[in-house]
């Protein structure tokens, strides 16, 4: 089974964002997490390649280094942090039809056309209020990109049982170590 075959869903057992925003979710899971141990997908040819080809794209296109700093600049954002002054974070080409609507430009199988889309379902994404829902997991090392169903948008964690436990218990073993300090014993 290849790299492009398993989607994030499967690759981390997160549930899917809805509509384009799901290739956003998509991109930011293509990097590393847990140190390593799952690897980065857009870093070497053939797991790029593979993922790419699930959009349509060949492997031996350029840009390859544009999507990574695209993925980069996404996830510092949803960290709170947003791109340098200047930074450029893709070349999308954009376009306004005769309808007024704004669409990608160009071959709709290049990666510039993949940054465009990725772009285009942030914005949308923006002014739908939906945004917010995509987030990444609070473990440091993980960071799975998510999609927080819950009512109020208070989900931290990509899966509860794995790295809200790990968190939770060592906040709880923190505050017992402190209590014993505390009182003396």
């Amino acid at each position: 089974m290849g790299y492009a075959s398993v989607m994030p869903e499967q690759r981390y057992r997160v549930a899917a964002a809805p509509g384009d925003l799901r290739l956003v979710q998509e991109l930011l899971n293509t990097s590393a997490k847990n140190g390593g141990r799952t690897p980065d997908l857009l870093d070497a040819a053939l797991p790029a390649a593979e993922w790419l080809s699930a959009y349509g794209i060949t492997g031996d296109s350029p840009g390859i280094s544009d999507l990574r700093r695209l993925r980069d600049v996404v996830r510092r954002f949803l960290l709170g942090a947003g791109p340098e002054p200047g930074e450029v974070t893709a070349a999308a080409p954009l376009v306004l039809h005769p309808d007024g609507t704004v669409g990608v430009a160009g071959e709709p199988n290049d990666i510039g056309a993949l940054a465009g889309r990725i772009l285009l379902a942030i914005r949308d994404a923006q002014l739908a209020g939906t945004w917010r829902r995509l987030k990444l997991c609070r473990n440091p090392d993980c960071q799975v990109a998510f999609w927080d169903s819950s009512r109020n948008t208070s989900g931290v964690w990509h899966d509860v049982r794995t790295c809200g436990n790990v968190a939770n218990l060592r906040k709880s073993r923190a505050r017992r170590s402190a209590s014993v300090i505390v009182d003396g014993s």
